[in-house]
């Protein structure tokens, strides 16, 4: 079985949203991780990409 993770985000750089340590809390629990980043006004997008793991894909 496989298990993948799912979240959409936008803004998060602007209105400090802890993304980051959310997702970095279900890594281990997920085989991939897929986040939806919407039409932000911050780097939202480059701080998703920060998070150094083969896991996570962006749409």
């Amino acid at each position: 079985m496989k298990v993948t993770g799912f979240t959409f985000i936008r803004n998060a750089v602007k209105f400090d949203y802890p993304v980051v340590e959310a997702i970095r809390s279900i890594l281990p629990l997920c085989d991939d991780f897929v986040v939806a980043v919407g039409n932000s006004e911050d780097d939202t997008e480059g701080l998703i990409r920060s998070i150094d793991t083969g896991k996570i894909k962006i749409i």
